[in-house]
């Protein structure tokens, strides 16, 4: 990786949950771009927020949660517009529990500028007071549980179906953990969470296939989102283990747009890297406590093998890479006659590929300028 990052050093705050501080960054970067590109043809962006808990905040500023890093970066691009045309941001932030939403409700009330509301209850039981809040705007839709509950495909359908986008996101770790419970409770929250019974089956046909359980059971599961909201491109990336080579979860995105698809790898090129920072860091940071605890001291030569995270991404993307030019023909082979922006589209559904990779394959024609989504 080559890509110069703007800020590699971890905030204080984040100490022990740097695989969030690598979701929020992507958040915070992703709405920056997709509220400009809104905002330059309508009058109106609006983000939701289903999951404003838990408050695991250790900053005054609340610079470390969902809350601060979006109302910051959505004031200033208020700011931004405002030089030139007024235009209207309005963000809803919702919590169940009653002694977070007070902290939510305190924190909302010094937002200024822009619009933020508060509301306390269930995600799934407020989908009608959310679609009534949205109305016709184009929104972003952050679904960001603790687990697996709270966000079945069925109920939120009326949410995915709106003009608008949605992250997900997705917890690997917590759903593989009890994907085979024999429990006829937890199994139906699994039901729920997949939009209905059959999911298992579809999983296990991938797994007989050849394909790994964690590229099975998230293939299953954006294989039905695309279908519950009719959306025409989903994706994902993935956020890894701090520590460990292995995943923590996937921010799965949804979307009708490729020119949304495009935004997405390119905030994910950013974030990959200054996540693969950041996994060094912790990595040599917990080769130094050991060694510590071990001897009593610090390793003043420091810590060997600082770049196995990087070495592990770049391998990773390689696979990526040749999984996107099989794609590429496939689709082209299928369709003689189609538009570069679909074919974009299509393509950059594979995680860590870029428009750059595709322009290297084939010969793009010139972009044309007002493209809306």
């Amino acid at each position: 990786m080559t890509d110069k990052a703007e800020n590699l050093l971890l905030p204080e705050s984040y100490s022990g949950r740097e695989q969030t501080y690598v979701k929020h960054l992507f958040l915070e970067n992703y709405i920056e771009r997709v509220a400009y590109n809104i905002l330059s043809f309508k009058n109106e962006f609006v983000f939701v927020d289903g999951f404003s808990g838990p408050w695991q905040s250790n900053d005054e500023t609340l610079q470390d949660t969902s809350f601060g890093r979006a109302t910051s970066k959505l004031q200033k691009i208020h700011f931004d517009f405002l030089k030139r045309n007024s235009k209207k941001i309005r963000c809803l932030f919702i919590e169940k529990t009653e002694c977070r939403f007070s902290n939510l409700e305190r924190a909302v009330s010094g937002v200024k500028h822009i619009q933020a509301n508060a509301m306390q209850g269930e995600f799934e039981k407020k989908i009608p007071e959310i679609i009534n809040f949205i109305g016709n705007s184009f929104s972003l839709v952050f679904i960001d549980p603790k687990g697996w509950i709270g966000f079945g495909l069925k109920n939120i359908e009326p949410i995915l179906m709106l003009k608008g986008e949605v992250i997900i996101n997705f917890m690997f770790d917590h759903i593989n953990r009890f994907m085979n419970h024999p429990s006829p409770e937890t199994a139906e929250t699994y039901n729920q969470l997949f939009g209905g019974e059959g999911w298992f089956e579809e999983f296990e046909d991938l797994i007989s296939e050849g394909i790994n359980r964690e590229e099975a059971v998230l293939s299953v599961y954006m294989r039905r989102l695309k279908k519950t909201g009719n959306y025409k491109y989903v994706t994902s990336t993935r956020v890894k283990n701090p520590s460990k080579d292995r995943t923590y979860f996937h921010l799965i995105y949804a979307t009708r747009n490729s020119k949304g698809i495009i935004e997405f790898r390119a905030v994910e090129k950013k974030t990959s890297y200054i996540q693969e920072q950041v996994r060094d860091t912790k990595k040599q940071t917990t080769n130094i406590e050991k060694r510590r605890q071990q001897y009593g001291m610090e390793d003043l030569l420091g810590v060997t093998e600082q770049d196995g995270n990087t070495t592990s991404y770049i391998n990773e993307r390689s696979h990526r890479i040749s999984q996107a030019k099989i794609i590429l023909l496939n689709t082209l082979n299928a369709n003689k006659t189609i538009k570069a922006e679909e074919l974009q589209g299509i393509v950059l559904q594979t995680p860590l590929v870029q428009s750059t990779n595709i322009n290297t394959w084939v010969v793009m024609p010139p972009k044309k300028s007002g493209l809306q989504r």
